[in-house]
């Protein structure tokens, strides 16, 4: 619950952004990609200093969850508020931003003392979640957007987390109890050493650089092809049912013993990975590069959802090669790497029409710093 419609609402910012690029008083602004950067970017930037912090001050994980949620919730309410770019930056993208760094690290740390043999899956059913609520958050955003506007949605979304997500709060407990008076282990960097995590940080960063891109597109793309918002919706919705399906599989199977096929019966990650990056890849190129038509986009969402979203639920697997046991500093690393610069603005229709360049080559010439 907690993953699926608090990360899950930013995920789906693509959908604010089509409404206010083509509504006032933020019309044509090419910066609004800025806001949902702001939503994430503290989650990323955030993992090694919130890292530190959760294991240093275990005791006060489930303050820091509250305290967390209560300042996303704010900042979601203050931005029905918002009445210019600044504001909507401060409030739906920052503040909303550090809430949820604020939350979520306790959260990840207490499903590492629960899930040992099975981290994978459970990692993939987590982060699975926000395909699950992906299915109909877009439509029901979509709708609130054009018949209440943008304020009072973000004011009726910030009521709507609050009423789904605080019942679990208390529910959210470590497995093993810390005393007050004992100490935490300290983070070991030893894996800072090892050339392995080097290869696993350059492959995190350059699929962290193209990840989101895709679904930032989506919606305005279809836009530009003469299709409604609500199909720009419905690509979303795709992509994240297919996110659920490639995610739990991709978990799933990063558990799996086969004996007979390896030496430690596991499927070697290094497979997955690369299974991971050549079909989202692939499917790029091949689909959507050349998508006119609301078949192929659909297609493409399907096949990038399913593909690129299993990326992810790999790092439990990934950081058990650094040592046997979980190693929370090295995972923490890697959210720092996945964090990418801003998105590049929404495309005009003028720039995504059907007689122009694909969007590969509008996103490569408008890319940001």
């Amino acid at each position: 619950m907690m993953e699926g419609f608090m990360f899950g609402y930013p995920i789906n910012y693509g959908v604010f952004q089509s409404y206010y690029f083509t509504h006032a008083p933020l019309a044509g602004n090419t910066n609004l990609s800025t806001i949902g950067t702001f939503g994430t970017c503290f989650y990323f930037l955030g993992a090694p200093i919130a890292t530190y912090l959760v294991r240093k001050y275990s005791r006060w994980q489930q303050k820091a969850i509250w305290t967390g949620f209560g300042i996303s919730i704010i900042g979601l309410a203050a931005a029905g508020w918002a009445e210019d770019f600044g504001s909507l930056i401060a409030t739906q993208g920052c503040i909303f931003g550090v809430g949820l760094m604020i939350m979520f690290y306790p959260i990840f740390n207490m499903v590492n003392e629960w899930f040992l043999e099975r981290r994978g899956l459970a990692m993939g059913i987590i982060c699975a979640s926000t395909g699950i609520t992906g299915l109909f958050i877009p439509f029901v955003l979509n709708f609130l957007l054009h018949k209440y506007g943008p304020a009072n949605t973000l004011r009726l979304s910030a009521l709507g987390l609050l009423l789904l997500c605080g019942p679990c709060l208390p529910l959210l407990k470590p497995r093993i109890p810390v005393p007050c008076n004992e100490s935490a282990p300290g983070m070991d960097y030893s894996f800072l050493k090892m050339p392995l995590f080097y290869f696993f940080a350059l492959a995190q960063l350059l699929q962290g650089l193209a990840y989101y891109l895709p679904l930032i597109y989506l919606p305005s793309y279809a836009t530009s092809l003469g299709l409604s918002g609500t199909m720009g919706a419905l690509l979303l919705v795709v992509a994240s049912f297919a996110q659920v399906l490639g995610q739990m599989a991709f978990g799933f199977v990063s558990d799996m013993r086969i004996p007979r096929l390896w030496v430690d019966g596991r499927v070697p990650v290094h497979i997955l990975l690369f299974i991971s990056t050549f079909v989202s890849g692939i499917s790029i190129l091949a689909l959507w590069g050349f998508a006119r038509s609301l078949g192929m986009l659909i297609a493409f969402a399907a096949l990038y959802g399913m593909s690129a979203g299993g990326f992810a639920v790999l790092w439990a697997r990934m950081v058990r090669l650094f040592r046997f046991h979980f190693n929370p500093a090295s995972p923490s690393v890697f959210c720092l790497i996945d964090h990418q610069p801003s998105p590049p603005p929404p495309p005009s229709p003028s720039q995504l029409s059907p007689t122009s360049p694909s969007p590969r080559a509008s996103a490569t010439s408008s890319r940001g710093p």
